[in-house]
């Protein structure tokens, strides 16, 4: 894995900081990110924190820094120095998770080296920025172990993404398109397409639940696609965690991809501290990728009467006679990516 996210000499240079002086004030390290980044602690209390450097630019008010989810964001006059002006930190709060802290300041150090470059203030404003999406992320209720259709339908969106992949698409566009978990309208989307993941264990019928009438329905010149993936339970399947698992292992050396693969793994509720809780093997049977044109059977916005305010209804994937495509087959011939 890339220096920049490496999580392990996060952990690293908090425990040496930590086992040295604990007299008030700050105690800080460079990281091998580069001379912007520093981790370091602060007494009382020994708190983790992430120091990032920005030179000539005008913070806000402390007052207007992001604030809750289990950290604190402040500017630390103390670490003033080592050519930068002004440095922020982020610092886990008591009782905030360690795990998803690590991983939350190793994807503000991705986002930030993968943007040298910009002008100071356009990285001060990406950090603040990656600092509220996290915020957002932990406000949401998270359980632990996803529940068996919750799971499901991550796998299979997942399969897909490795679909893409395989079809040539390059990491980061494939993975910025991916925005099931963060609630877009479909799983994958573009500005030119969108690509909606239905995913089913049925050997009888492939129920397919739309949850809005908008999902299918391709306004503003998008196209939309259905991808109906179909698994069976096999014992040489690979468990959720296993397709996560390949996953990451493809992207290691695109990390700009694989940060924003782990931001959408968190969203989708995937915790690797319960992955051993995850133990069906899905073993992809197909996917099938619909066109959802005038031919496809739907109900949609465009297609409603105004006074139809919401509707949620299901389809029989297998029932439907427009033609399909296999994956690769069908971006190619829609022209996705």
């Amino acid at each position: 894995m890339a220096a920049q996210t490496d999580t392990e000499e996060l952990r690293l240079a908090w425990a040496a900081l930590a086992g040295q002086d604990t007299s008030d004030g700050w105690r800080t390290i460079s990281l091998g990110s580069g001379p912007r980044f520093r981790a370091g602690v602060v007494h009382p209390g020994s708190h983790q924190t992430l120091l990032v450097g920005f030179d000539g630019v005008t913070p806000p008010r402390e007052a207007d820094l992001p604030k809750g989810g289990g950290f604190l964001v402040q500017l630390v006059p103390e670490a003033a120095g080592n050519g930068f002006s002004h440095w922020l930190g982020v610092t886990r709060q008591a009782g905030g998770a360690e795990d998803l802290f690590v991983q939350m300041t190793a994807d503000i150090i991705t986002s930030i080296q993968d943007h040298e470059g910009r002008s100071e203030f356009w990285l001060f404003t990406l950090m603040l920025a990656r600092i509220q999406a996290w915020q957002d992320f932990m406000r949401r209720p998270r359980t632990g172990v996803l529940p068996p259709e919750s799971e499901l339908g991550l796998a299979g969106e997942l399969v897909v993404l490795e679909g893409l992949l395989d079809a040539g698409v390059a990491p980061v566009r494939a993975v910025d398109a991916w925005q099931g978990p963060s609630g877009s309208l479909q799983d994958f989307l573009t500005d030119l397409y969108g690509l909606e993941v239905k995913t089913t264990l049925s050997v009888n019928g492939f129920p397919a639940r739309v949850s809005s009438l908008e999902q299918l329905d391709g306004t503003q010149g998008r196209l939309v696609l259905l991808a109906a993936v179909r698994f069976c339970l096999q014992a040489d399947g690979r468990t959720l965690p296993e397709i996560v698992a390949s996953l990451r292992a493809r992207l290691a050396d695109a990390p700009v991809a694989q940060s924003a693969m782990e931001l959408q793994l968190l969203k989708g509720g995937y915790f690797d501290t319960v992955a051993d809780e995850y133990v069906r093997r899905f073993d992809l049977v197909n996917i099938r990728v619909f066109p959802v044109d005038e031919d496809f059977p739907r109900l949609a916005r465009s297609m409603i009467r105004t006074e139809v305010r919401a509707a949620e209804y299901e389809l029989d994937l297998d029932l439907v006679t427009t033609p399909a495509l296999p994956l690769a087959k069908a971006l190619s011939a829609h022209g996705v990516f």
